[in-house]
């Protein structure tokens, strides 16, 4: 009984002073994709802090910095693009501890916003059948994805060191994509087809979020940006709804910084090439204030650029589609179009794509629109057009106005989307949407003709026209207005004050 009793003891000893194994941080798993042509983070956490470690690649070793805290980093050196997977080995006082295998090295996005950044690709299939073609081609295992779920944190000014769950990376097949974010799925395909590059995709958007929860806190700093942060973290919900350019917070998951300090502080030392960025549906409902988005873009854009230490790093975003009864959504495209003044920024137009829906199925153009502004801009393929056309200036000409555009691609034409297809010409057919207004303010339906990469509207109501507007329509599905690569016009006003802003919600 008294040997029973020591060898009890002995185990239990034993079993209370052997510590946990250490592990990788949780964004990394096997198939995961590395960002290629830049030093890389590997970090990880329950090390014994008198530990020696070190990671293993291909036969080499790298040297492994251990904390008191438990928690480990490995800086390692620049790899170029390559699709044959490798395993990352974490050896531990000689022995072999963890590992992640099939390991790729491409360019990892970070796909964010709302739900219909999170749209899956299952929705878009169910909503639109005929796309069963491009699911069935989905066959690429160099695109992978990674989807980030964890919830906000108790703290709000706290910032998580490290994912709550551990998850997959998933190569793309035509019965894995089915769960991926279909705008995120089809840039990266189009991408991964064209310039031959592994793509990763880390997916952290939240359905029904407005964009304050995504920007780090610490980058509310404007007197505006600090005025929602205080009112936020002091309760006054009620005068924040109210504020110009204020929000509305209907749960935790809506405050300055919650999304951001539970999804993407945690991986922010995790290489990225780019962010993709659809949002501004809850910046822009009923009740909502859409003025001074642009203000946030770019204290977002700003923010992750410094989080992930590179000051160039570009974002390409999507401006709102139409939809019916959401008058805000005027202003918040006017305010997406202009958030194209900082730098390194692109937006894909989607004016024309249908659904009555708020979110329109057909999200194959979306992120192909996204992926032509990434091969134009970041992978070099400048010969591809990558915007369709952009108001630029306007000029008055008697009783009517000259309105200029940027991205004309050697022609305007009138042209129709009447399904999920390219545009087709219809030469015939007469430009709408256009408008134009005195110095009164009001805003009176135009005639409008393309003359060279040029628009002349006119009205009879408007004998002196000082400004020009267009598609500013909830539901401007035949704007009609493209260039000669089948892209199409982005709605413009060119007097911001006189832009209706205030939804008021179905009557």
């Amino acid at each position: 009984m008294i040997l029973r009793n020591l060898i009890i003891s002995l185990l239990v000893c034993a079993f209370t002073h052997t510590s946990a194994a250490p592990r990788f941080a949780n964004i990394f798993s096997d198939h995961a994709v590395l960002q290629r042509d830049t030093q890389i983070t590997i970090r990880g956490f329950d090390a014994e802090p008198d530990a020696e470690l070190l990671l293993r690649i291909g036969g080499k070793d790298f040297p492994v910095q251990v904390n008191d805290d438990g928690s480990w980093s490995s800086l390692l050196p620049p790899e170029p693009a390559n699709s044959k997977g490798v395993e990352i080995e974490l050896i531990q006082d000689s022995n072999h501890a963890a590992s992640l295998k099939g390991v790729i090295y491409g360019d990892v996005w970070l796909a964010a916003g709302q739900s219909n950044m999170q749209f899956q690709i299952k929705g878009m299939l169910k909503g639109m059948p005929e796309t069963s073609k491009w699911v069935s081609a989905a066959n690429l295992p160099s695109v992978r994805f990674r989807r980030i779920g964890d919830p906000v944190l108790d703290d709000s000014n706290s910032e998580a060191k490290d994912l709550s769950t551990a998850d997959k990376w998933i190569p793309m097949t035509p019965d894995s994509v089915l769960k991926f974010s279909a705008v995120a799925a089809t840039f990266a395909a189009k991408v991964n087809r064209e310039s031959g590059i592994p793509i990763g995709i880390i997916d952290v958007s939240w359905g029904g979020k407005p964009i304050e929860p995504f920007i780090p806190r610490d980058s509310f700093s404007t007197p505006f940006l600090k005025k929602i942060k205080s009112l936020a973290d002091g309760e006054k919900l009620e005068e924040l709804a109210k504020t110009p350019g204020g929000v509305i917070i209907r749960n935790p998951q809506g405050y300055p910084g919650a999304i951001f300090n539970s999804r993407m502080a945690p991986i922010s030392s995790v290489g990225v090439k780019g962010f993709l960025w659809y949002q501004g549906e809850s910046n822009a409902g009923k009740g909502e204030d859409p003025r001074e988005y642009r203000h946030k873009m770019e204290a977002l854009i700003t923010a992750w650029r410094a989080k992930w230490k590179n000051k160039t790093l570009p974002c390409y975003f999507v401006q709102l589609p139409s939809f019916p009864n959401a008058s805000g959504w005027i202003r918040m495209r006017e305010e997406q179009r202009r958030s194209l003044e900082i730098p390194n920024t692109g937006m894909a137009v989607t004016i024309d794509i249908r659904g009555d829906d708020i979110h329109p199925p057909d999200k194959i153009p979306v992120g192909e629109r996204l992926a032509r502004i990434a091969l134009h801009q970041t992978y070099g393929e400048k010969d591809l057009p990558y915007s369709g056309p952009l108001y630029d200036s306007h000029r008055v000409e008697g009783n009517a106005i000259r309105v200029s555009f940027q991205h004309t691609d050697n022609g305007l034409m009138v042209a129709n989307r009447p399904g999920t297809g390219p545009a087709q010409r219809t030469p015939d057919a007469e430009l709408k949407w256009f408008e134009l207004a005195g110095k009164d303010g009001v805003w009176y339906s135009a005639s409008a003709l393309i003359e060279g990469n040029e628009v002349i509207a006119t009205s009879e109501r408007v004998p002196q026209p000082v400004e020009v507007r267009y598609a500013c329509e909830t539901k401007p599905h035949d704007g009609n207005l493209y260039n000669s690569a089948g892209l199409p016009a982005s709605p413009f006003c060119s007097r911001l004050d006189w832009l209706p802003w205030e939804d008021h919600g179905q009557e």
